[in-house]
């Protein structure tokens, strides 16, 4: 029985189980280095990047709503982006941070989630602070229409090693409170490899540790 709906059957042979496989992707690797140039070079920065205003480091959890655009059938779905950074200011034109997200979404074919960390290099531009992020993680398909295998078992679900790339930023709202806008490219390693994307609107709140001044 083949996908039906919007479903695009389009693993032909797949192996029972699918994990950490082709763990190089040199073109990843080769965005996410132009993508910190890009924000080494931002030479006009304001200089409350260098301090973060006496700020030592920040925790910021945050939330989104998502348009996951799951790459496996015709259609994306609104899902939803959760997770945390850890901050720790420099005096620095470029702030690097750690960030564990989770995401998820579905649509009529599949519904994917991805459990992710890795980090992200911001600067600032008055209230804006631009990012660029390179996260890592696992992630999970689970197909609403099996297909059936070349040993006639129904493939239901599978699982993978998942690279994800792209950049977004914050926007200062409030004293705590910035909103939040990414877009993610995301690299799964399946036997037909998937790239779905995110565009993720949300909020974060900061939680700071000062050293100084606050700003």
């Amino acid at each position: 029985m083949a996908a039906q709906g919007s479903a695009k059957p389009r693993f032909d042979l797949i192996p029972e189980r699918c994990f950490m496989r082709n763990l190089s992707n040199q073109p990843i690797w080769t965005a996410a280095i132009c993508l910190s140039i890009a924000l080494a070079s931002a030479g006009n920065a304001s200089a409350q990047a260098l301090t973060a205003g006496g700020v030592g480091a920040e925790i910021a959890p945050f939330v989104q709503t998502t348009l996951l655009h799951t790459d496996y059938g015709n259609a994306g779905n609104l899902g939803f982006t959760a997770g945390v950074d850890y901050s720790r200011f420099m005096s620095s034109i470029v702030q690097p941070s750690v960030e564990l997200r989770i995401t998820a979404g579905s649509n009529a074919a599949v519904t994917e989630r991805t459990y992710s960390g890795g980090f992200k290099l911001a600067s600032t531009f008055h209230a804006i602070h631009p990012y660029a992020a390179l996260l890592a993680g696992y992630g999970t398909i689970d197909f609403l229409h099996p297909v059936i295998t070349a040993g006639f078992q129904p493939y239901w679900w599978d699982n993978s090693i998942v690279y994800s790339i792209g950049g977004g930023a914050d926007f200062d709202v409030l004293r705590s409170w910035k909103l939040r806008v990414d877009f993610l490219q995301q690299f799964w390693h399946l036997p037909a490899p998937l790239t779905p994307t995110t565009l993720s609107v949300g909020i974060a709140y900061r939680l700071p540790f000062h050293t100084g001044e606050a700003r």
